[in-house]
């Protein structure tokens, strides 16, 4: 049971690793887009090659997005289980384990080091049960909704810097229109509006606006959730159906949220420790 744990800990740790790294992909490879689209306009580019190229780094790049979901998916799946065990006490199925692992390279865990699971676990004193499974969906939730509001600050920063370029770039377009001839001036407007255009796609295509509101949604539905449960664990009598009632709506909720990238845990972890001890004295220390 115990090594099954720990392999399933791994998996998480893995998956989700993988999920990240290949959403990050997806987005350098945005970038490069957006770049090889404003050097098209400078560069005079043929148009039709321009296209095409545009068009086949697009397609590549959501193709290295759907590799990210399939990852994510996979630590999601995982996940649930290790939470069903943790919390409630249901045993694991080791069959399932090693079968899902035979399809994986040799070794696939090997690279996993002890920082990438290390804390991982809940800080629950209860024993497995009803209340145990409701302590371990409210401590995952509180995390989740700090950790969801800070990236939208973050989100919201970059688009209002974004708006603000567009708007400086397309003032200074309108400038310098003024002092330039007819021809400069088509030309002007002609690269200015190409700029424009492919720096409104990229905000589209990475669905900035799009994350910046699911992150949101995810913080506040983790806030309900942190509600249900502090009403629960104040009742004497949480039933097993009461745990899985509220374990449900939250893993359903998180796995529909985005990914929540590794530099949030690593700029505000520390800070966030803290607050958690207080929040929950009775946590096992880290």
């Amino acid at each position: 049971m115990n090594d099954d744990m720990h392999k399933l800990r791994k998996i998480i740790a893995k998956t989700f690793r993988k999920a990240k790294r290949w959403y990050l992909a997806y987005l350098v490879s945005q970038v490069a887009v957006l770049l090889f689209a404003v050097t098209s306009i400078f560069a005079e580019l043929n148009p039709n090659l321009s296209a095409m190229i545009a068009f086949l780094g697009v397609l590549s790049a959501e193709c290295i997005r759907w590799r990210s979901d399939c990852w994510k998916t996979q630590g999601e799946s995982a996940k649930r289980r290790w939470e069903m065990a943790d919390g409630l006490g249901e045993m694991l199925d080791g069959q399932e384990i090693a079968d899902w692992l035979a399809a994986k390279p040799k070794g696939f865990l090997t690279d996993v080091t002890p920082d990438e699971i290390q804390g991982s676990e809940f800080d629950s004193v209860e024993p497995s049960g009803p209340r145990r499974a409701v302590e371990n969906t409210q401590e995952s939730a509180w995390w989740s909704k700090h950790q969801s509001r800070r990236i939208v600050s973050y989100l919201g920063l970059f688009l209002a810097l974004v708006i603000a370029a567009t708007f400086t770039a397309l003032s200074l377009s309108i400038a310098a229109l003024k002092s330039a001839n007819v021809q400069q001036s088509g030309a002007t407007v002609q690269n200015v509006g190409g700029v424009l255009c492919s720096v409104l796609m990229f905000v589209f295509s990475v669905n900035l606006v799009r994350l910046l509101t699911d992150f949101w949604a995810f913080a506040s539905e983790a806030e309900g959730i942190l509600s249900r449960c502090s009403e629960l664990l104040k009742s004497a009598n949480t039933s097993d159906r009461d745990a899985l009632s509220v374990m449900h709506d939250y893993q359903t909720a998180r796995n529909s949220a985005p990914l929540i990238p590794t530099f949030i845990w690593k700029i505000h972890g520390s800070h966030l420790r803290e607050q958690w001890k207080d929040f929950r004295p009775k946590a096992k220390p880290f």
